[in-house]
């Protein structure tokens, strides 16, 4: 009875098909383990963060009587664009003065991934202004160019505190000017000392 085990189980392999077939595909997944060793694994996708930001410039109040907020959207690791527009109205008696502005720019990041780290760039500016004075409204369009320098850190992936300055040549409207549309030419320091939140 003992010797007929080993016999009775051999014949049950035999007849089995699929261990023949599993025995078949040894040679195969041998091959593919050695072809996929040659193979190159796949990048890691990598982690880069936040990607934009939202911040508050209260040193632009201070200087220049404007609230001004930004917006910057990072692209890739070492480039930004940002929008920041800018709001100041004034009234007194039968007077008021009315100023919109905004700056287009780009930050070129040297050290740090977007939009954290140090950067450079160029910034482009638009403005327009409107004035009533003794009854007369007068009205005027300026434009400015130049370009910034700073530093961001983004904390914790939520919290953003930036310095930095710009310095734009701006023509700004001259509304005390008899001319209308008159412009002035000047250079526009504008320091940096920015907090907001990041996501």
């Amino acid at each position: 009875m003992h010797r007929a085990a080993p016999i009775l189980l051999l014949s049950l392999c035999l007849l089995v098909p699929p261990e023949a077939v599993a025995e078949d595909d040894i040679p195969t997944r041998i091959h593919d383990w050695f072809a996929q060793l040659g193979e190159p694994k796949p990048p890691r996708k990598e982690e880069l963060g936040a990607r934009n930001t939202f911040t508050l410039n209260p040193l632009l109040a201070l200087q220049y009587q404007q609230l001004g907020v930004e917006y910057e959207r990072a692209f890739g690791r070492g480039f930004s664009l940002y929008l920041a527009p800018e709001f100041a109205f004034g009234r007194a008696e039968s007077s008021w003065h009315l100023s919109l502005a905004g700056t287009l720019g780009v930050r070129l990041f040297v050290l740090g991934s977007a939009p954290s780290g140090l950067f450079f760039g160029p910034e482009f500016s638009a403005s327009y202004q409107r004035a009533r004075r003794n009854q007369v409204l007068r009205k005027a369009f300026g434009l400015g160019l130049g370009g910034n320098v700073g530093w961001t850190l983004v904390l914790f992936q939520r919290l953003t505190l930036s310095v930095g300055f710009s310095a734009q040549y701006r023509a700004i409207p001259d509304l005390e000017s008899s001319e209308e549309g008159a412009l002035r030419v000047e250079v526009v320091p504008i320091p940096r000392l920015a907090v907001g939140v990041a996501f």
